[in-house]
């Protein structure tokens, strides 16, 4: 027989955008959500009912980290990526990384880069019950060329081992490679059409892929079931992966009307890019970084398109996921709801809107958006309890003690259920009469 858990008394954040339910309660059978509904309709007295009393605790869907590097360890440039640490030292990272996102609210993760193919055997070893940590949607390694098409450089091959991440400057190791990683088990595949101003082979506005090449490794990924995702800056670079048809455009930063009309019409996903190169311009001098350094990128313009183009696509239905580069010096593991805050203090973007890039948008980029994402009748019951609504506050994300309770299947994770079990819940004592003022 399965169990059935009421989560009774509480505040419901569906992940549709909305404001927040109160009053409602949330009954769950197995791994499922059974039923919300009013609280005044909750089967409290039903045998078989384990009840949890939130005492209007809010319920969210669990989130999904959308653009996540689960092996970076603090590092400070591209060479660091690689070699700043061995493939041991950053695998065990990479699961201690992987348990923390659940205790931070998030039940999955899509892969946006996997150095030495870590992403893969972190899947097999969680969905195997080896380790503990949310559901996995392993990216390939990166697959990279040497430079601009007018600058490759076959020596660039030889410093970098292949097991760390691939380098093809031809569409025949383009399609070569893919198909590998897809067959060690990576779901999508990260390619680059553009480089970065902190790049070593290509800055933000150069190509990196060619067209064609773009084309291939994006044929090739369909034709073996998986996803496909270009980090695109600049305007170039968005043009071609929206041609080659990826599934997923990562940061956009240079995107202009018309980019942003055909990523809207093709249904790609956008994973932007504001919290990365805003903490990078404001705190970098305190990880070593020159001003001098941080005024040759162009990230200040990056940042102002970005802040231009967020609004917009939450006009046109695009479906934007959160999730910036995340195990830089600056942007550490562990603080991902930092990034929903600044899409609200910063862009403006209402809370509401913000949480439905975090939980219905991401679980669809993860391949499951029928069936996670929201809290809704048969969806899993992936779910994260708050003290305070985030649709209101998001910043209870990233305060200590703000999440208190997170399932992954219904299972706790997180937190402890005990505090909530009927008579235990804030503001009663063990009869359920209302609390004194002085009790703790």
């Amino acid at each position: 027989m399965s169990r059935r858990t009421l989560l009774h008394r509480a505040t419901v954040q569906e992940g549709l955008g909305r404001p927040s339910l109160p009053r409602h309660s949330v009954l769950l059978d197995g791994d499922r959500i059974e039923a919300v509904m009013p609280e005044g309709l909750a089967p409290l007295n039903t045998p078989g009912i384990d009840v949890l009393d939130l005492d209007g605790r809010t319920v969210m869907p669990g989130m999904t980290l959308g653009h996540t590097h689960i092996a970076y360890l603090n590092v400070l440039d591209g060479r660091e990526m690689l070699f700043k640490h061995s493939v041991p030292e950053v695998t065990l990272a990479a699961a201690r990384n992987a348990e923390n996102l659940l205790a931070l609210g998030y039940t999955a993760f899509v892969g946006a880069g996997s150095v030495a193919g870590i992403d893969m055997a972190l899947r097999r070893a969680v969905d195997a019950g080896e380790l503990r940590g949310p559901r996995i949607t392993p990216c390939s390694r990166d697959l990279m060329v040497s430079g601009p098409p007018e600058r490759r450089n076959p020596e660039v091959r030889k410093r970098i081992p292949s097991d760390l991440m691939r380098l093809a400057d031809t569409p025949e190791e383009m399609a070569e490679y893919v198909a590998g990683e897809i067959a060690q088990g990576a779901e999508i595949v990260k390619v680059f059409s553009s480089g970065d101003d902190t790049f070593p082979n290509g800055r933000s506005h150069e190509l990196l892929f060619t067209a064609e090449e773009l084309v291939v490794a994006a044929r090739t990924a369909h034709e073996h079931g998986a996803r496909i995702r270009a980090h695109s800056r600049g305007l170039q670079g968005i043009r071609n992966a929206i041609a080659a048809g990826v599934d997923v455009i990562d940061h956009a930063t240079y995107a202009d009307d018309a980019a942003l009309d055909a990523i809207a019409e093709h249904g790609m996903f956008v994973v932007p890019s504001l919290y990365q190169p805003h903490m990078l311009l404001t705190t970098g001098t305190r990880h070593g970084k020159t001003t001098e350094y941080l005024e040759t990128l162009e990230f200040e313009a990056e940042v102002a398109n970005t802040l231009r183009i967020l609004p917009i696509m939450a006009e046109r239905g695009i479906p934007v996921v959160a999730g910036d580069d995340f195990g830089f010096a600056w942007t550490p593991h562990g603080t991902y709801a930092e990034e929903l805050a600044l899409y609200v203090t910063m862009a403006g973007i209402p809370a509401p809107t913000v949480l439905t890039w975090a939980t219905a948008n991401g679980a669809r980029l993860a391949g499951r958006g029928d069936d996670a994402g929201t809290v809704q009748a048969g969806r899993l019951a992936d779910l994260v309890v708050t003290g305070d609504d985030p649709a209101e506050d998001i910043s209870v994300l990233s305060r200590p003690g703000g999440i208190e309770l997170v399932l992954l299947g219904g299972e706790p994770v997180a937190g402890s259920t005990e505090p909530f079990r009927t008579g235990a819940a804030r503001g009663t004592d063990p009869d359920g009469a209302p609390a004194s003022a002085g009790a703790a």
